[in-house]
């Protein structure tokens, strides 16, 4: 009997680190995912732009096979980062390097996310600064070709704790109204808070936070069941209820399943994602 119950226990612990150890591997094995932008507010000479989106790097390194994969889809306009570049006891070289690493496929810009508050901001900032990043704290900035066209990528402070201010983000009251307006944020609670005329104003959101529920079981679903999670996981959604595609009204949203882990380093059945998002203009 008591044999038996060692060997149970035995078998019991070596099946729990094999799936450990295979929730670890999983956690490291990137993917880039596809996702397109269409709007007959897009100027056409916008169409075909590529965009890189990250969200949620924490303490993961970026690694070269990953920026030689995304270079693959051609040329990358612009790289954003939805939040959380890092956490608490990252060290500061280290999101240096994934900066660097990124900034080979395109200039950046980024907003902040709830673990980029866990040390002090502003050596966070002042390192973005000297790597030539553009933070977008509450503001827009206008995109413009050489050809014609311009958009607006507006970029809100951190929802989750409270900091983002869209109004101040988008530039006042009906500024710019007729412009295509692209918002990157950290948490999509953000789509919950939008007053009307915001939303109005506001064509498509880019978020993360949720790390698309992170470690997801069989049957049961996600392991952590926060109002966000179980709101938004992940994909597409619109007016919070998920659509799988591109033609719907605005503000349309999208939510990363994220590059990094939180708490735990594992991940099961949400995969690690970086995002190529090609933007195509409807006439």
């Amino acid at each position: 009997m008591v044999y038996s119950l060692a060997i149970a226990a035995a078998t019991a612990v070596i099946g729990l680190s094999v799936a450990i150890y295979a929730m670890y591997r999983y956690a490291h094995r990137y993917q880039v995912d596809e996702q397109t932008i269409s709007s007959s507010r897009l100027p056409a000479s916008f169409d075909g732009v590529k965009l890189l989106f990250v969200s949620d790097i924490h303490g993961h390194r970026i690694p070269q096979t990953v920026v030689d994969a995304c270079t693959q889809y051609g040329d990358i306009g612009l790289v954003l980062i939805g939040g959380d570049l890092r956490e608490g006891g990252v060290p500061l070289e280290r999101s240096r390097g994934n900066i660097r690493a990124l900034r080979n496929i395109a200039p950046i810009y980024v907003v902040y996310g709830n673990h980029d508050y866990d040390d002090d901001i502003r050596s966070l900032e002042v390192m973005l600064r000297e790597e030539g990043v553009r933070l977008l704290t509450n503001e827009a900035v206008l995109l413009e070709q050489a050809e014609g066209g311009a958009i607006r990528l507006a970029g809100v402070d951190d929802p989750r704790t409270n900091r983002e201010d869209v109004r101040l983000a988008l530039g006042g009251d009906g500024a710019n109204d007729d412009l295509f307006t692209l918002l990157l944020a950290h948490d999509p609670v953000i789509a919950d808070r939008l007053l009307p005329e915001q939303a109005a104003r506001i064509d498509y959101i880019l978020a993360g936070h949720t790390h698309g529920g992170q470690i997801v079981l069989p049957i049961i679903g996600p392991l952590v069941t926060s109002k966000n999670v179980r709101t938004y996981l992940r994909g597409w959604y619109n007016n919070g209820e998920e659509r799988r595609t591109s033609e719907t009204a605005s503000p349309r949203m999208f939510v990363s399943c994220g590059f990094g882990t939180s708490k735990f380093p594992l991940r099961l059945a949400a995969p690690a994602q970086v995002h190529i998002v090609t933007l195509r203009a409807l006439s």
